[in-house]
């Protein structure tokens, strides 16, 4: 006799708790915009229910604790929104979830402590929360929403200081990134800071990756090299830069200056003028052995006294600026 499966243990969303919820305008706080139904919190476990099984495993990398969802309309009119809140471990995952939709047409607009909009969206970056509506609705209805969500979430520090390590000079605005995934499409440049500069309409990207330790960082830049080595040509390494260093060229991976200090690895990549890598590359050198060498000193100090108890576990290069 065929026995029937044991029937699914499904989650009852609506009953899953979340401190996000307290962000979610209830009854007229968002004025004209009204919640059409109770919000429904997805534990991070079960993302691809709500996400799909493209979009899920993205949160997943930047370690998603919960999804809540609230839908909005406006009555009267034809508004509506949804209001989706991802809760992270920390603000640099968060920031790195909401750093990967920095793509296409956008408008960056005043909501701390990051956020910018596109044709039917907003997306805000706010401390370990990265907040996204889509909607539509008269004049910048979605965009006061937004601002009513945001305004009920407590203040969070600002970016990582870890992009201190790259120049602030013809630094695109917004354009920094951090991604869990890669960097120049290669796996192996993962757990990157990134952002975009713009010299005389010279489009250049930069990288700074924190290995584990010197050992780490020696071996990610050895397989960068490596990719040059195997499919494009090898150029003369600049003196004095880094501890470690290596330039090269390929017709379809583009220029590169890459060096290594300490546990870190620094990398500019771009398609046209190979002195604009290096002035950039040498800036980020000086800085770091300039003002952020003191900033490796304490991270070290850090992990010794987490060792001896101390949990701490967020470093100083990546606490905020201040």
């Amino acid at each position: 006799m065929r026995i029937a499966p044991p029937p699914r243990n499904e989650v009852n969303f609506a009953t899953v708790d979340s401190p996000s919820l307290q962000f979610l305008p209830r009854q007229q706080e968002a004025q004209i915009w009204k919640l059409d139904e109770d919000p429904i919190v997805i534990p991070g476990d079960h993302l691809n229910t709500y996400l799909g099984p493209v979009e899920a495993p993205q949160f997943a990398r930047y370690e998603t604790l919960d999804l809540t969802i609230g839908k909005y309309s406006t009555p009267g009119s034809d508004g509506f929104a949804t209001v989706e809140i991802f809760r992270f471990p920390d603000f640099v995952k968060a920031f790195g979830a909401y750093s990967k939709q920095k793509n296409g047409n956008l408008r960056f607009i005043d909501i701390p402590n990051e956020s910018f909009a596109k044709a039917h969206s907003v997306h805000v970056w706010r401390g370990p929360f990265y907040v996204r509506i889509t909607g539509a609705g008269q004049g910048d209805a979605v965009l006061k929403l937004a601002t009513f969500v945001a305004d009920k979430m407590p203040p969070a520090p600002s970016k990582p200081a870890v992009f201190a390590f790259l120049p602030d000079k013809q630094r695109v605005i917004g354009s920094e990134r951090y991604s869990a995934d890669s960097a120049f499409g290669q796996p192996f440049l993962a757990n990157s800071f990134q952002a975009t500069f713009n010299i005389d309409n010279d489009l250049i990207d930069g990288i700074v990756i924190p290995a584990a330790n010197k050992q780490a960082a020696g071996n990610i830049l050895d397989q960068y090299k490596g990719l040059y080595l195997h499919n494009g040509k090898l150029l003369d390494p600049i003196p004095n830069l880094g501890e470690d260093n290596f330039t090269a060229e390929d017709r379809y991976l583009g220029r590169v200056v890459a060096f290594r200090i300490d546990r870190f690895v620094i990398a500019f990549n771009g398609y046209h003028d190979r002195q604009h890598l290096l002035d950039l590359a040498t800036a980020a050198d000086q800085r770091i052995l300039g003002t952020i060498r003191k900033q490796l000193v304490t991270a070290d100090k850090e992990a010794e006294n987490a060792d001896n108890g101390n949990t701490s576990t967020v470093p100083a290069w990546m606490q905020h600026k201040r």
